[in-house]
């Protein structure tokens, strides 16, 4: 029920690649005038991808192709609130892989981050 740390990692990478790459498509298509007047908006848009994707779908790119869903840790057919998922992105940014290690500390796999917001991560 609870994936693998390796699932995990992997669904990350794909999701740090595709922000890079779709911020690349976004700067290499629009002109140049509009990327520097909307930097920020491009930006703000790569950071609340995550926590976008988490609170109305359940996952994200990575997650989606891994076959892993992000939920609440009390009830998991409900997906996170909006706030819980930005929460919950902000600190694994913060402290990046050190929070994956905690998973095999927890019966529920949940790394620091998921532990902070309350979620789960399942296998689909």
């Amino acid at each position: 029920m609870f994936p693998p740390l390796w699932k995990r990692i992997g669904a990350s990478l794909i999701d740090v690649y595709f922000i890079f790459m779709l911020a690349y498509a976004m700067v290499s298509i629009l002109p140049e005038s509009f990327v520097d007047q909307f930097r920020l908006i491009i930006f703000g848009l790569a950071v609340l991808y995550d926590p976008i994707c988490n609170s109305t779908l359940g996952y994200t790119f990575g997650t989606f192709l891994f076959k892993v869903r992000v939920r609440s840790r009390a009830d998991t057919t409900q997906k996170l609130s909006f706030p819980k998922a930005l929460i919950r992105f902000i600190v694994k940014a913060v402290l990046g892989w050190i929070s994956f290690l905690t998973i095999h500390s927890d019966s529920m796999r949940r790394a620091i981050h998921d532990r902070v917001a309350d979620s789960v991560v399942i296998s689909k």
